[in-house]
């Protein structure tokens, strides 16, 4: 991965942008996604300005002849997306923070290391996490996503497009059906109550706590002896219906290992994050392995890296 080129394409694509945002008066946000479509599909030269029409040509010229791994492109958008964030007032904590990526991607790099594999994404968002684990994988994926979105839908789209990544993309409710089946579900949970009338049995019993609804949403999408895989806050055992929660879950999957994550990940004051991780068999007596990250440093992450390799080798 070469530094020097992520940031050329953010300049460029930067500078793109900024001369529809200045010639036709749009917004940010609606500028980049102008010049995703442009780069995708064809240059949409309508309404332009002469002089902006010869500065954009010149600078999908550039585009054209320079060559971009995945990976450049992907971190390159999150910076362009996090400005149209802020042009439209979106808060940037949407997106997953890519130490929590590249663990996701990790852990399933090393159940899956060379299988083509189906991995759905139940918050999707602006697709960075799916894209962040496809491009870490050693192999391609059928990649799906579900977001209810629009703005965010659109913002997926336009990632994925420039990234190459084909993404299936469920414009829905996150506990809505989808016709999807594969080895892996992730997902980074919001922690709310739910309160949509939804056909769940932890729904019927008065259950509102989201991630647990949507863990029994997305069930039926695993494949058995698939793994969900998701981004919890740390007090996620403590919400009201754990216990009939974790009654509901034995005999259709275990709960295998818990990774906390360092205080750093999340501002001061705010609840912790963990990477929960469950397989869609029943094991028994099996107990469910806790590993923690006290920091992101080289040392101790290389240390997590083991001890995870372990863990998916007993599982």
């Amino acid at each position: 991965m070469n530094f020097e080129k992520i940031d050329l394409y953010y300049d460029l694509l930067d500078r793109a942008a900024m001369i529809i945002y200045e010639d036709l008066h749009l917004d940010y946000f609606e500028s980049f996604l102008r010049v995703s479509k442009d780069i995708n599909d064809r240059f949409d030269d309508t309404s332009l300005s002469e002089e902006a029409i010869k500065k954009l040509e010149e600078i999908y010229e550039v585009l054209t002849l320079e060559t971009f791994f995945n990976e450049e492109i992907r971190l390159a958008l999150e910076l362009l997306v996090i400005k149209a964030f802020k042009h439209i007032n979106f808060p940037l904590d949407l997106m997953t923070p890519d130490s929590i990526n590249y663990l996701l991607a990790m852990i399933i790099k090393t159940k899956y290391p060379n299988q083509t594999i189906a991995i759905l994404d139940t918050c999707l968002g602006t697709a960075n996490t799916l894209n962040a684990i496809s491009n870490n994988l050693n192999h391609e994926s059928f990649l799906a996503g579900i977001e209810k979105n629009e703005a965010l839908v659109k913002l997926a789209i336009a990632n994925s497009n420039l990234q190459r990544n084909e993404v299936i993309i469920y414009y829905q409710d996150a506990l809505a059906k989808v016709p999807f089946r594969g080895e892996v579900v992730v997902g980074d949970l919001d922690s709310y109550d739910y309160n949509l009338e939804v056909n769940l049995e932890l729904y019927q019993k008065g259950i509102r706590y989201f991630p647990y609804l949507v863990i029994e949403a997305r069930l039926e999408n695993i494949i058995d002896d698939g793994y969900f895989i998701y981004v919890i806050d740390n007090d996620f055992f403590s919400k009201q219906g754990n216990e009939y929660f974790r009654s509901f879950l034995v005999n259709k999957a275990t709960l295998v290992g818990l990774i906390v994550l360092p205080d750093s990940i999340v501002k001061k004051g705010h609840v912790g994050k963990s990477i929960l991780i469950g397989k869609k068999a029943v094991l028994g007596n099996y107990n469910m392995i806790v590993l923690r990250l006290d920091s992101f440093s080289k040392e101790n992450t290389e240390k997590l890296f083991v001890e995870i390799k372990d863990m998916m080798e007993q599982i």
